[in-house]
């Protein structure tokens, strides 16, 4: 069973940064279309007031003076609407239902004002006849009179302003994006956490069995020396499969932040002596040896850490030590323990043919999740040690063998 990788993320991305930046703009050319019909909406709806036009066809000039007709003053009075007459230098000779806020001459530069805004709070229109000015005002409040009129300067600044909106909408895709493969990471993350863990279980199964009935085989006195030699390396390779499904299992678990650490009070001097110990148990004489030396500063530490996960980080690198040694020569372990300005320092040295360059690229690139996944053992003594706070370094001696230094967070007995 594999998971698919990258480009159907890549592309769920793609699709919702596309559908995001869609509805940006169909929102915005929305907000135009709805101003553009509120403004027609609103221009139909507007009462029909008598224009300057229809007011000067409807006024006479008499002996007696001007004359308005009847029709007309009672369509001006309907609609609550006043009319005046100025003449060429501004002075009112005639007018109708004239408020009385209004004055009876103007100023040149008050006509013109009055041509575009407002007399007295009065929306008013101005009709030029001859050399005379009509002038027809409607009642306050009833109309919006405005020329939209505003200097080049503000072309310049709603330049600046539309940049902006630009930004905000690139920062806000951005935003999207970065929150969405976010989540769907965590998720597709979450599946293969959960399959990982699914194969584990179904492996481990079996593989007790497989140990189980291989034990009670070599119990058994009917087996020849060849046969139990061979349950020997069935039970051993069963062994073997199981550690590696539970790395597996570990692995994801540290790489995920979903291994709970059972943090408690250790001295690592003892636990380093305990698993040393239990792995010369395990081999013989002639395949390793293993040369520990703690300062005396360092007998005296203690660390806060997760025991079991501790155990496995010591015994996984006792283990690469022995499976990469020198072919026909004992291997050798030098376990070295010191304090140094706060820190507990573990190294592990071997005589064995060292790290290959494609170890040390993948183990110190580790901020890449798949860079180190098939490096076995040493991938989950990174993790284990990242996990506790601590520091690992890998690297070849001198001698091309392989080292490895581990820090840990340390106090003294004294201060606990």
């Amino acid at each position: 069973m594999k998971i698919k990788r990258g480009l159907p993320g890549i592309r769920k991305a793609l699709y919702f940064a596309l559908a995001l930046m869609l509805v940006i703009w169909l929102m915005f050319i929305g907000n135009i279309i709805l101003f553009v019909v509120v403004a027609i909406q609103y221009h139909e709806d507007m009462p029909e007031y008598v224009e300057g036009g229809e007011v000067m066809e409807a006024l006479t000039c008499t002996q007696n003076g001007y004359e308005l007709s009847a029709s007309m003053q009672e369509a001006l009075t309907k609609m609550q609407q006043w009319a005046m007459l100025l003449d060429e230098n501004g002075k009112v000779i005639w007018s109708y239902r004239k408020p009385v806020e209004i004055k009876e001459s103007f100023t040149r530069s008050e006509i013109a004002r009055m041509s575009k805004w407002y007399l007295e709070d009065y929306p008013v229109y101005l009709r030029v006849w001859e050399d005379r000015i009509m002038v027809v005002g409607v009642p306050k409040s009833s109309m919006w009179k405005y020329n939209i009129e505003f200097p080049i300067s503000w072309i310049d600044y709603m330049k600046s302003v539309w940049i902006w909106i630009v930004l905000f909408e690139f920062v806000l895709v951005l935003l999207s994006v970065f929150f969405f493969t976010r989540k769907w990471s965590k998720n597709r993350e979450q599946v293969r956490m959960e399959w990982i863990s699914g194969i584990s279980h179904d492996i481990r199964t079996p593989m007790s069995m497989v140990m189980g009935y291989s034990d009670a085989l070599l119990s058994s006195a009917n087996l020849s020396a060849e046969e139990k030699r061979q349950m020997e390396v069935i039970k051993h390779q069963s062994i073997v499969m199981k550690e590696l499904v539970e790395d597996l299992n570990l692995t994801s678990r540290l790489e995920y932040s979903m291994q709970a650490l059972r943090v408690e009070k250790l001295r690592p001097a003892a636990v380093l002596r305990e698993v040393a110990a239990a792995f010369l148990s395990d081999v013989n004489e002639e395949e390793a040896d293993i040369d520990m030396v703690v300062s005396g500063q360092a007998e005296e530490l203690w660390v806060r850490a997760d025991r079991q996960l501790l155990i496995r980080a010591f015994r996984n690198l006792l283990n690469n030590s022995l499976q990469h040694g020198q072919q026909q020569t004992a291997t050798v372990i030098t376990l070295r323990m010191w304090k140094e300005r706060g820190w507990c320092c573990i190294g592990f040295a071997d005589n064995g043919v060292g790290y290959s360059q494609d170890v040390l690229h993948r183990l110190h690139n580790r901020k890449k999740k798949r860079v180190s996944q098939h490096i076995g053992g040493l991938n989950i003594v990174q993790k284990i040690v990242l996990a506790h706070g601590g520091k690992i370094r890998f690297e070849n001696n001198k001698q091309g063998s392989s080292f490895c230094e581990i820090r840990l967070r340390a106090y003294s007995v004294k201060s606990r």
